[in-house]
This record gives C-alpha cells, sequence and structure tokens, in this order.
C-alpha cells in the first residue's frame, strides 16, 4: 500500500475583488474560487497491472464534509459495467461508520456465501 499527504490552498479566506471576478470576455463564463483542503491519498495494488486507488479531502472552510474517492486502474473486470470512479460526500463524524458498513456488509456476504473466502 501507498500513501501520499498534502495540503491542497487553491484560494483565500477573503472573497476576490470584484474586478477579479469579473468575465474574461464579454459573456464569456464567471470565475469560481476554489476551496482550501486537506488531503490525503493512497493505493493498493491487485495484480502487476491493476490497483484500487483512494483520495479523501475534507475542506478547511465551510461545512468541512469528507469527499472520499474510489477508483480502479488497470484493466477492466470481464463483467459487469465498466465503473472507474465513486466519490461519495460522507459528514465529518460519520467516516468511521461508514468504514464499520464496509467492512461489515464484506464479512456478512462472506458468512452468506456471496463472497468467497479472504483471499
Amino acid at each position: 500500500m501507498s500513501a501520499l499527504h498534502s495540503l491542497i490552498v487553491a484560494d483565500n479566506e477573503r472573497p476576490p475583488r470584484p474586478a477579479a471576478a469579473q468575465p474574461v470576455a464579454p459573456g464569456g463564463p464567471d470565475y469560481q474560487p476554489g476551496h482550501s483542503a486537506r488531503q490525503t491519498t493512497g493505493s493498493v495494488a491487485v495484480g502487476r497491472k491493476s490497483w484500487w486507488l483512494a483520495t479523501l479531502s475534507v475542506a478547511m472552510t465551510g461545512d468541512q464534509a469528507v469527499l472520499l474517492t474510489v477508483e480502479r486502474d488497470g484493466p477492466a473486470p470481464t463483467a459487469g459495467p465498466v465503473m472507474d470512479q465513486v466519490t461519495l460526500v460522507i459528514p465529518l463524524g460519520e467516516v468511521d461508520a461508514v468504514l464499520t458498513l464496509l467492512q461489515g456488509i464484506v464479512a456478512q456476504a462472506r458468512l452468506d456465501g456471496v463472497l468467497g473466502a479472504a483471499s
């Protein structure tokens, strides 16, 4: 497993000056500031050319919800739809509950015979 921790600062606490928020060209899109966030990423190899990647970001301003993105890189599985990325927005205080849910559903699926034994 690999992991990377970072701090991303994409804007200031203060709103931009009115002149900076004007469209670049008449009729052009309005500028929207980003948000500062703490972020960590990690990956787990599941084959020579396949791995799962996860990125967990927490905004430093606002409601501080957790943005969890999980993606798979490598050859697509032969069965099922191709879905290379899933993103969840989780309230900050519920991250451990989501982890418990995922661990529990996998354990229950093994007990019920839905999944094979752990490899």
